[in-house]
């Protein structure tokens, strides 16, 4: 299925090349900026048992998301329009809190649909679906500004990047046009990096990921006063191989929380790793959403199998789910969500983390408003040992958002 993936969309870009003659644009592409600044600050209260912020009973905290983007494009005379898309992203990096070039990518543009070529989101993760909120910056989900701490192995509900490989890999992705509100996606990134060439082209790394294949489909219709979106997608990988120690055991070095499978070069040893790992791990999403008049509802699944298996051998999952109830009227938004997420633990456990907020949102002019939340979140360790780090916190934030 991978390999037809790839073969189908090379087709679809050397079709439309053959059957449009030589293309010429009428005008260069002109490049513009657009992006945003956005800051919250929050005050804590949270249990001792896990990741005190302080060592008192409440904490004030601080964050900013910050993404500048560079894009452009230009119609060629075949219709066919063509441009790029860079993205400086503010978050990670160093010490300094700053990162390169986050999603980069050339796309074109024309009746066949859309194809992006370069360093972007897997069809299923940029066509998710997922509960509507009252405020965007902020929500169980947030990748930025959820500030208590959950505990274990979770920072938030995760209902759109499945945490397996690099959710901004080099890719080809696949657009169709909308067919009676249905609309499909399909992509496929050899390897898990940002580059094959230059030496990162190297296969079989211990814990690594490769074949990276995804598709999705949404449905979007209109009935009278009523707007229903529903969404599928499935994505999967393939291990290059697994790390584990002489023991037979998947060494913590690999994958740190099961999230995000690192690099390493220890010797690799054979023997169990079939047992100890999933080759193929994958993720499976489903999301509806439904609007009436000044109100949507909706949420989001996301239930992903991870790399390392637990000591027995067993499999190991993950699943993500979001539930949320938004109005907006005018300059004002109001919603309420929950989200929960569980994952089971090396011994064959299932921990979980669960959170209920609720937002809003005044818009002060274009392009600028102002919001605040209160949320509410529990961490239920399994272990029922002495070391059981169950944990919950109480959070209230306000934010500001710049969009240009």
């Amino acid at each position: 299925m991978k390999k037809k993936l790839l073969l189908g969309t090379t087709a679809l870009i050397a079709a439309g090349v053959a059957t449009s003659g030589v293309a010429q644009a009428e005008e260069a592409i002109t490049a513009g900026i657009s992006g945003y600044f956005r800051s919250a600050i929050a005050v804590i209260s949270q249990d001792d048992a896990d990741g005190e912020l302080a060592n008192t009973d409440s904490s004030i905290t601080q964050s900013n998301d910050i993404e500048i983007g560079v894009g452009g494009s230009t119609t060629l005379d075949n219709g066919i329009t063509v441009g790029f898309n860079a993205n400086i992203e503010g978050n990670g990096g160093g010490a300094e809190g700053s990162a390169a070039l986050d999603e980069r990518y050339v796309f074109f543009n024309g009746s066949f649909g859309q194809i992006q070529l370069g360093q972007v989101e897997s069809a299923r993760q940029a066509m998710t679906g997922f509960a509507p909120s009252g405020n965007y910056n902020f929500g169980v989900n947030s990748p930025f500004f959820i500030h208590g701490n959950a505990g274990g192995p979770f920072f938030n509900v995760r209902t759109y990047d499945d945490g397996l490989g690099n959710e901004d890999s080099i890719k080809m992705v696949y657009y169709s046009p909308s067919f009676n509100g249905f609309k499909f996606g399909a992509s496929y990134a050899a390897e898990d990096g940002f580059n094959g060439a230059y030496t990162g082209n190297s296969k079989d790394a211990l814990g690594g990921l490769q074949n990276n294949a995804a598709i999705s489909a949404t449905f979007d219709h209109n009935f009278g006063e009523m707007s229903l979106r529903l969404m599928a997608g499935y994505e999967t990988y393939t291990l290059e191989t697994c790390n584990v120690n002489a023991a037979g055991v998947v060494t913590v070095a690999s994958f740190v929380t099961n999230l995000t499978p690192a690099r390493a070069t220890a010797p690799t040893i054979r023997t169990t790793a079939d047992q100890n790992c999933d080759d193929n791990p994958d993720s499976t999403q489903f999301g509806a959403s439904l609007s009436f008049g000044e109100f949507s509802i909706g949420g989001g699944l996301l239930s992903s199998s991870q790399v390392a298996n637990d000591s027995g051998g067993g499999a190991r999952n993950r699943s993500d789910m979001d539930l949320g109830v938004a109005w907006w009227s005018g300059a004002y938004g109001i919603g309420v969500q929950y989200g929960q997420a569980e994952l089971d633990d090396a011994g064959g456990l299932t921990d979980s983390f669960d959170m209920f907020e609720v937002n809003g949102t005044y818009v002060v002019g274009p392009g600028i408003d102002i919001g605040a939340t209160m949320r509410r979140g529990n961490f239920d360790d399994a272990t029922t040992s002495a070391v059981n780090l169950d944990n919950e916190f109480t959070e209230f934030a306000l934010g500001a958002a710049v969009n240009f």
